[in-house]
């Protein structure tokens, strides 16, 4: 090997190492690229995915406040039928204390003319020994 050899191989080497430089600084450039490429789309997907988050969590939301207002209805249906029961109650109380204020009376009349009439006939019904 002679000097001029050495010259071509160094001459050669120098051209390989700038273009592997060349082709490293490309291809970190191509790798920042995507990077950021890549974190674009991650960024997108996290906000995509949030925005699933939240219509979900609304449409739980929303089933969640129909099945308790189907609740309450069946309460408030409940309270309403029980409602109309004790003002039925009531009326057949009414009906039935009606009658026996009736009777009462009756009996009271019925008591005090009894009453008279014992003490109109006060010597036949007197009790003797």
């Amino acid at each position: 090997m002679n000097s001029e050899d050495f010259n071509r191989f160094e001459q050669l080497f120098f051209k390989f190492s700038s273009e592997i430089k060349d082709d490293s600084q490309k291809f970190k450039d191509d790798i920042k690229q995507d990077f950021l490429a890549f974190k674009d789309v991650i960024k997108d997907d996290s906000r995509n995915f949030k925005d699933e988050i939240k219509e979900e969590f609304q449409h739980q939301l929303a089933i969640q406040r129909e099945g308790f207002q189907k609740q309450l209805a069946f309460v408030g249906e409940g309270f309403q039928m029980l409602s109309e029961k004790i003002d039925r109650i009531e009326t057949r109380l009414d009906k039935r204390m009606d009658c026996l204020e009736h009777k009462l009376d009756a009996v009271a009349a019925d008591l005090s003319a009894h009453r008279t009439d014992t003490e109109a006939h006060r010597p036949v019904y007197r009790v003797k020994e």
